[in-house]
């Protein structure tokens, strides 16, 4: 989208992973959590795309160079605003969607509709959800349809941590007010540059800031921990079956371990419990028995692997026959 740069905010740590791995490299159905913000962003089509990286750099910038896309390092956590303004250079000549690279599962239609929204008003917008459990969350302060405050949870007050709808941390500013990040100050209980403070800031000054509300949180919320991690894989895992059931694919159960890069060609039957990983293609007509594991193969039309087979870095001739028990790497 012409006029449009998109920053992924990916420097924090994720302390409650509790693992020495930058969050946002532990994997979803077979590849880190970041690459599928980076897809979603490119399927936007914007000017720019810069990825802001801080802790485990040297594990994330040697990734991102399959992906041509800038980056820019936040050398100290100095909190949300801190790190857009790492990008200040990008934020002075066009309107800017901030992303985050913990919040895999969004969907590029979600974000299209957010940017059509966000058109109509021309405004500082950001994209509210609501949950059942708001803790750790920014609770968003309304009149109506527009935002008044958003206030992180450490410094909520007990009437404030009731509101149940919170901020996903997306949002689109413009770049007339780029200004008003610099205006930000830290003096909060984390003694950190909060990207939301810009909204108590705009409102003060007679800016209006806009609520675009999206109901699936789920979609929409960072991944903080090893269950939320499990629980988004679970959600993947779910979208890609959809996917290839929509693509003429038979799934005799959802007990089926498929990643993401596998393609699967039409009319073919697989069975329970099988694993199919590593940019696999898989033909037209093929049947895959039981407990397979298929890894980094090209297993061509009309083969038939019969079950209980380990397939490593192959190629299957058209019209093979895979008897049980077979291993070939």
């Amino acid at each position: 989208m012409e006029g449009l740069s998109i920053i992924i905010l990916a420097a924090g740590k994720g302390e409650r992973m509790v693992s020495d791995k930058p969050k946002v490299m532990h994997e979803i159905m077979g590849k880190p959590m970041i690459t599928y913000v980076i897809e979603r962003a490119q399927e936007l089509m914007p000017s720019n795309i810069t990825v802001v990286v801080g802790f485990g750099k040297d594990k994330i910038l040697p990734y991102l160079k399959r992906y041509n896309i800038d980056y820019r390092i936040q050398e100290e956590q100095k909190g949300t605003a801190h790190a857009v303004l790492c990008a200040e250079d990008i934020l002075k000549h066009s309107d800017v969607l901030i992303l985050y690279g913990d919040v895999p599962l969004i969907e590029s239609s979600t974000l299209k509709n957010f940017i059509e929204f966000y058109k109509l008003y021309n405004t500082i917008t950001f994209m509210t959800t609501k949950v059942e459990d708001p803790s750790g969350y920014g609770r968003v302060i309304r009149d109506g349809n527009l935002i008044k405050a958003i206030i992180e949870d450490a410094e909520a007050n007990e009437e404030q941590k009731r509101i149940k709808e919170i901020n996903t941390g997306i949002c689109i500013i413009p770049k007339r007010y780029f200004y008003l990040l610099k205006e930000i100050k830290n003096e909060n209980r984390k003694g950190e540059y909060y990207l939301t403070d810009i909204c108590l800031i705009a409102s003060n000054s007679s800016i209006n800031i806009m609520a675009y509300f999206y109901p699936e949180y789920m979609e929409v919320l960072g991944i903080n921990n090893r269950i939320e991690l499990l629980e988004a894989n679970l959600i993947m895992r779910e979208r890609i079956i959809r996917l290839h059931l929509k693509n003429g694919v038979t799934f005799l159960d959802k007990n089926i371990y498929i990643e993401d890069s596998v393609t699967i060609g039409k009319d073919t039957i697989i069975y329970p419990n099988t694993h199919i990983l590593d940019n696999t293609r898989i033909g037209r007509n093929v049947i895959i028995g039981p407990n397979t594991v298929i890894k980094n193969s090209f297993i061509k039309d009309n083969v038939v692997i019969k079950g209980f087979s380990y397939i490593e870095g192959l190629v299957i001739d058209e019209g093979t026959v895979v008897d049980l028990f077979t291993v070939k790497q």
